[in-house]
């Protein structure tokens, strides 16, 4: 059995010069047409069967999953719903339950109106700049972006801690616009969440949209349970059994995190490290490989690594 993991963000019409790089719907049709061409599209409920009771076979699976829980994504999940093909949305809860923005979206709505260089300066200028530094795979960890923007995303994901991070970020999103206004028209409401959870289509994304790996156990665990008390008490979804993890690469997902969330019973977890899920991979379903839709067949890139 091998199984492709795809992943998904925004859903929109519109492009951008910078800082959100959606797919349209168009762009999704034609996207799932090519991965229907290699692959067999597969359900949670399929592939938590596989997983429980070590039933995989020869076929060539693919799994369509989207992060973050944008209310546009609720589109794509009426269109693939239409065409017969299962997905799962991971849902950040914290913004919703909070009428909030979390920092990753509040910097792609800064980005699509701000150059990068002004930003990225007007950070420097307010912290001390001796705390900063990067690793040697910084372009791997950003691989399609440019050099003054991967060092951006580095420094605020992975560097600035969350109070200064925070701090200056929304010093900027309110320069531009009001962050309530904004989470409100950015994100899911819980009748859009239960509704996805009677198709058995959702899972989480933690509550708020932290590196896990950065935090201590106590603080991952608080932030799994409040994701999964929100979504399971607060909009009576079924029991979450899968999670995905933000950011999902290696200074993210550490074999602390995994630790940690083994206590809570997950099916599978789903990563960011690139690759085909194979038997092998299934030893460990918490740390199973996914990708961005922009290598994926069909996607931005045109790539043919993954056609099989």
């Amino acid at each position: 059995m091998r199984l492709l993991i795809v992943n998904f963000h925004y859903i929109r019409d519109i492009k951008y010069n910078n800082g959100i790089y959606p797919r349209s719907l168009k762009e999704l049709s034609l996207q799932i047409d090519e991965l229907s061409k290699y692959y067999t599209f597969i359900s949670k409920e399929e592939l938590e069967y596989k997983i429980i009771n070590k039933k995989y076979d020869q076929n060539n699976y693919c799994l369509i999953t989207f992060d973050d829980g944008l209310k546009e994504q609720m589109d794509a999940f009426e269109f693939l719903w239409s065409k017969g093909i299962p997905a799962i949305f991971y849902v950040t809860t914290s913004s919703i339950r909070n009428n909030t923005v979390v920092d990753v979206h509040k910097l792609h709505y800064i980005r699509s109106k701000m150059d990068d260089n002004i930003i990225y300066n007007y950070i420097c200028k307010n912290i001390d700049d001796s705390i900063i530094s990067y690793p040697k795979n910084l372009n791997d960890l950003y691989r399609y972006d440019k050099t003054e923007t991967k060092k951006l995303k580095y420094l605020l994901n992975f560097i600035l801690s969350p109070t200064i991070k925070d701090k200056l970020i929304s010093t900027l999103l309110n320069q531009l616009i009001d962050e309530q206004v904004l989470s409100k028209e950015l994100y899911m409401n819980k009748n859009d969440i239960l509704k996805l959870s009677k198709f058995n289509s959702i899972g989480t994304h933690c509550d708020l949209h932290l590196p896990l790996a950065t935090l201590t156990k106590e603080e991952i665990k608080k932030d799994i349970n409040d994701s999964i008390d929100f979504l399971e008490n607060e909009c009576n979804c079924d029991k979450i059994t899968t999670i995905s993890y933000p950011y999902g690469g290696p200074k993210a997902v550490s074999s602390k995190v995994i630790e940690t969330v083994k206590e809570f019973n997950f099916t599978f977890g789903l990563t960011m490290f690139r690759g085909i899920n194979t038997e092998k991979d299934f030893q460990e379903p918490l740390l199973l490989k996914r990708i961005d839709t922009n290598d994926a067949p069909g996607g931005k890139l045109d790539s043919k690594e993954y056609v099989i």
